[in-house]
């Protein structure tokens, strides 16, 4: 009975992200699933998943063709490959959004003291501060810039904290960022990390991906790592 229901299972998530990728390609029920894998390679989460999605669809051609009677199954997936693929399922069909990361954004203004900054950014780890010119949005200052100006003012083995906070985007090269929207999924923000021509020091999430709104959350890299590797080990298997 449990070895029916796995099989089940299997199929009916295999027809799910079968039925997805037909509609997410475009294309009528004559395109094989291998070849409406290949269409979609560009699609972040068909490109992480490209080598269990063959290999899913091979144990179903092997399920599918052996027999109806369950008796009789030579075949039958493991549970482990059962609860793969339903996770799989469920990340192209309903999929996780950089939503996840928001929260309060401590934000800087132009002529805030550097002495204030520099206290609030080390109480609360902040290594990306955006700052802002009144309710305009001026730049991103990271903690590569601020080094550069902390050796910039030693003078005798002592640090002059004078100053405002708009002097350390001179000091900035040019912090590479990217505005986007709470509807972004996580693997497209991961993938935009990895094919932005840019080297990106983070990426700035706002309700639609304006520099008009409300930062909602500054993201880095690793802030990115660490939620798909809590939440999908195999990625890094």
């Amino acid at each position: 009975m449990a070895e029916q229901e796995g099989y089940l299972e299997f199929i009916e998530s295999f027809n799910h992200i079968h039925k997805y990728l037909k509609k997410y390609t475009n294309s009528d029920d004559n395109v094989p699933f291998s070849d409406l894998i290949y269409k979609a390679k560009g699609h972040p989460m068909i490109n992480l998943y490209l080598d269990e999605l063959h290999l899913f669809r091979k144990l179903r051609n092997i399920i599918v063709h052996q027999t109806d009677n369950f008796e009789q199954l030579v075949a039958t997936p493991s549970d482990e490959a059962v609860e793969r693929i339903k996770f799989i399922e469920q990340r192209l069909v309903d999929p996780s959004t950089v939503g996840v990361f928001q929260a309060e954004v401590i934000k800087f203004d132009m002529k805030d003291s550097i002495q204030e900054v520099l206290k609030i950014s080390g109480e609360k780890e902040i290594l990306k501060l955006p700052l802002y010119n009144g309710n305009q949005f001026s730049g991103l200052v990271t903690s590569r810039a601020i080094a550069k100006w902390l050796q910039k003012h030693i003078q005798n083995n002592n640090i002059e904290l004078s100053g405002t906070v708009g002097e350390l985007l001179d000091f900035e090269k040019k912090s590479q960022y990217e505005f986007i929207p709470t509807s972004m999924t996580i693997y497209e923000a991961w993938r935009l990390y990895q094919t932005s021509p840019k080297k990106l020091d983070a990426l700035l999430l706002t309700e639609n991906g304006t520099v008009e709104e409300e930062i909602k959350a500054v993201i880095t890299y690793d802030d990115l790592l660490r939620y798909i590797y809590t939440h999908d080990q195999y990625v890094f298997n």
